[in-house]
């Protein structure tokens, strides 16, 4: 089994656009250590071919395209994904807002 975090910050993600606090402005001047993340998810594959997401942040298509196991392989068909099905873990907007996109 492989499990692959894609997001790991709140709703909004870090830095969030309004927050002013030093570990937000440190994030957004690059200081070492401090690395921007997108909002919580995470992939898991049992063969390592299809995957299973749970929770769909508005930052889903950052976080496929940052991930190349859940982009369509080279030789797949015109439309075509290894995302196998999504898993909701609530209805909280930023676990849902994925799906609209």
């Amino acid at each position: 089994m492989r499990v692959k975090i894609i997001g790991s910050a709140a709703g909004g993600g870090f830095p969030q656009w309004n927050c002013n606090y030093r570990l937000s402005r440190a994030a957004r001047a690059g200081v070492p250590g401090l690395r921007s993340r997108t909002q919580s998810s995470v992939a898991v594959s049992a063969d390592g071919t299809g995957w299973v997401l749970f929770n769909a942040s508005p930052d889903i298509r950052q976080q496929i395209a940052q991930t190349p196991e859940l982009q369509p392989a080279a030789d797949a068909p015109l439309r075509s994904t290894p995302i196998r099905a999504v898993v909701l873990t609530n209805a909280d907007v930023d676990h849902v807002a994925g799906l609209l996109s």
